[in-house]
């Protein structure tokens, strides 16, 4: 197990760093925080890569108000 900055973790995922940590913030990603920075755990960084979109529907919203 190693440790990855939010910069690494962005990079590995293909988002900015700002996107990972509102990713953290919604608690879709595990972090520990160490004084300013998040770090985040390589594995955990990969299972999201691989899993991390929730399921339903896209845009959090339900399908057919057409409005």
């Amino acid at each position: 197990m190693s440790l990855v900055t939010t910069k690494e973790a962005a990079q590995i995922l293909g988002v900015t760093p700002v996107r990972v940590r509102q990713l953290i913030k919604e608690r879709r990603l595990a972090a520990e925080k160490h004084g300013r920075d998040h770090l985040l755990q390589d594995r955990e960084v990969e299972r999201f890569k691989r899993h991390g979109r929730r399921s339903g529907p896209k845009g959090g919203r339900p399908p057919g108000n057409g409005a």
